[in-house]
């Protein structure tokens, strides 16, 4: 089963809700989806850059009155080849 996380980054400028997302990969040790949110138009480059970098699934970036959500799967290494086996 997946945890989902919410990133609260309302508030914050670039490099902010990256970062935010970045800190929290990195505590998770199972399979999460993050939802990040945002009210910095930034992130609809910045995050699915940093996904496309460091090789997490951005699953959808979306905005509604002014604020941005961005949904980042993220499955450790050993999980997925686990789940291959």
């Amino acid at each position: 089963m997946t945890t989902t996380r919410i990133i609260d980054a309302l508030g914050t400028h670039c490099p902010v809700p990256v970062t935010l997302l970045a800190a929290a990969i990195a505590r998770a040790g199972v399979p999460t989806l993050f939802q990040v949110l945002a009210d910095d138009p930034m992130v609809t480059i910045d995050i699915p850059a940093w996904c496309h970098s460091y090789g997490h699934e951005l699953l959808s970036c979306t905005e509604t009155n002014g604020q941005w959500t961005a949904m980042v799967a993220f499955t450790p290494v050993s999980a997925s080849a686990d789940s291959s086996a």
